[in-house]
Order: C-alpha cells, then structure tokens, then sequence
C-alpha cells in the first residue's frame, strides 16, 4: 500500500468515526467542524460515507425483505445502534456492504423524480420535507426527488438553494455532468449549455465532475465552469449578491459579459449572445430586471457595447463610437 493510500484510508476511518457519533449525547460539535475544514479531503471523505448511509437507511425496508432472516438486525435496533457500524471498519466497510447489497437493491423500484419549470414571467418556490427549500428562477427546470436525502437533477436556468443543517444526509443536485454536494447551505446555482455557475452565500459545499476530485467553495465564493473544457474558475463575490435575481437585481462585480449574457438569454426570452472579441469586457453593477425588456438597454449604457438582432436572437458586439 502506497503512502497515499495509507493516509485515504486514515482520513475514511476518521469520517466514519465521525458519522457515527453524530447522535451521542457527547458529540464535539466544535472539533468536528474544525476537523472538516482542516483539508477539503475530509469533507469529500465524509460526503461519500453520509450519502451511503443515507442510500442504505432510504432502502432498508426493501433490504431487510430481500435479505434471509437471520442475516439482518432486530427491527427494534434504534438509530443510534444503526450508526455504530461505521465504527469498526471505516467507509472500507460501508464500501464493501454497498457492493454486497447492489444485486439485491437492483430490483427496488427507482425513485419517483417530479418535474418542476417556470415560464418567462414567473417564478415558483418548492418546498422539501426536511425543511430545506428551492425558488426556481423564471425559464428555469429541474426534476426533484425528495426523500431522506433530497436529489435534485438540474435542467436548465437558475435556483437558489436554502438547505436545513443536516450532516446525517447529503443533498445532492446534479447538474449536467456535475454534482454539487451539500450538508446545509444556501446557494445560487445557474445552469446553461455552455457552462455551470455555483455560488455560495452562507456554509459551504463541493462542486465536483462525477466520479472525478471536487472543488471546494465557501460563503462569498462562486465557482464557473466550461461545459465543454472542465475548466473552472473561483473568485470572491459579495456573499450578500447572491440570488440577487429574488429581488430583481442582477448584481455583477467584474463579472465577465459572457457570463452575463447567460443571464439575459433568461430574462430576455430570446437568445443572447457576446461576441468573443468582447466576451471578456467586465461587467460591474447592478441591473434592474423588471419584465426583461430593459436589460439590453441598460448593458448597452453600462459598456462600450451595441445589441444586433439576428434570426430572432441578440448579439452584443463592440460599439465604435464609444
């Protein structure tokens, strides 16, 4: 065993050690926080083994039916009993039943995902069973499956994210070929073909590709990424800017026009677009967005720029006399 893995398999048993205890009475609260900030490593680590535990307790019934009778626990065993078998092997462990169990889980009926979407003038809010709740931006839709542990698939637009404390579960959005991970937060996330933008006004969570190494945002972050490279941006924001879009704003600090033209494809209702020679022109302030019809005007005064109309879009382009 290399040295790498040496020290993974130090950091999964300690997030198993820590999963377990969070129903004991003498739970240290404060060393557990500090232990997941000390490494972004540990939150990945400890992410992984919350939604197996969830995934598995979520499916117990249909387990426990599928499996001999004497190869499972009394009913009677109590939340906190269920827990303690993290203890003894580690997420090593948690691995190892998941693999066993897969046959039989194949033949439990899928979840039941519900589809939501907004129009060009309205926008809706949904709210979950574990208290946590999502306002779905105008042109924007998603499919949700709300369980023990919520799993949103992104479709297109924008949400913003308000997510109840809960580090027994993990809240888990897909995103196109992405997944953001999260214990209990609030967040902005828009989603377009072209690219993937998070950002986070309170907690933090783990911006990852599936099946490949995660990113790591905080409160007064935001994380861009090109759908089509995987190449991904962090900057500072205003943590207070974000999902501004709730009280009709769109607050930009240096934010480049591409971005942002993403954006006003939303409220516009027709496609818009930023001309690469301009695509990087930054963009700083805020625009009212009203019923969308004003937001090329008000980006035409903000820069040197000029709106073209093409085949029912808008193009954005240098303007010469300025």
């Amino acid at each position: 065993m290399t040295h790498a893995e040496q020290q993974q398999g130090r950091i999964d048993t300690a997030a198993a050690d820590w999963h377990a205890q969070l129903e004991s009475p003498d739970m240290d609260w404060e060393a557990f926080g500090a232990w997941l900030d000390a490494d972004p490593a540990h939150r990945v680590a400890y992410d992984a083994i919350a939604l197996l535990d969830a995934e598995i307790e979520g499916r117990r019934d249909a387990i426990t039916a599928s499996l001999p009778a004497n190869d499972v626990c009394d009913d009677q065993t109590t939340v906190g009993q269920r827990r303690r078998w993290w203890i003894g092997g580690g997420i090593a462990t948690a691995a190892a039943i998941a693999i066993l169990l897969m046959p039989k889980m194949a033949t439990v009926p899928t979840e039941t995902m519900v589809a939501y979407s907004t129009g060009p003038a309205q926008t809706q809010m949904i709210d979950l069973k574990d208290g946590s709740h999502i306002l779905l931006d105008r042109n924007s839709r998603l499919a949700l499956s709300d369980s023990q542990s919520p799993r949103i698939e992104m479709q297109s637009g924008t949400a913003y994210f308000d997510v109840r404390h809960d580090p027994s579960r993990a809240f888990l959005v897909q995103a196109g070929g992405y997944e953001i991970r999260d214990i209990g937060t609030k967040f902005d996330l828009a989603m377009t073909p072209q690219r993937l933008g998070v950002a986070v006004s309170e907690g933090k969570l783990m911006v990852a590709p599936k099946d490949g190494a995660g990113t790591l945002i905080v409160a007064g972050e935001r994380i861009d990424v090109a759908a089509q490279t995987g190449e991904a941006q962090v900057s500072r924001i205003a943590a207070a800017s974000v999902g501004s879009w709730r009280k009709g704003q769109l607050i930009y600090q240096a934010t480049p026009l591409g971005l942002v033209a993403n954006d006003l494809t939303r409220y516009v209702g027709r496609p818009v677009t930023a001309d690469p020679s301009i695509g990087d022109l930054r963009v700083s302030g805020v625009l009212a967005i009203s019923d969308g019809a004003g937001l090329i005007q008000q980006i035409e005064a903000l820069l040197p720029v000029k709106a073209v109309e093409t085949g029912g879009s808008i193009h954005l382009v240098g303007s010469n006399g300025r």
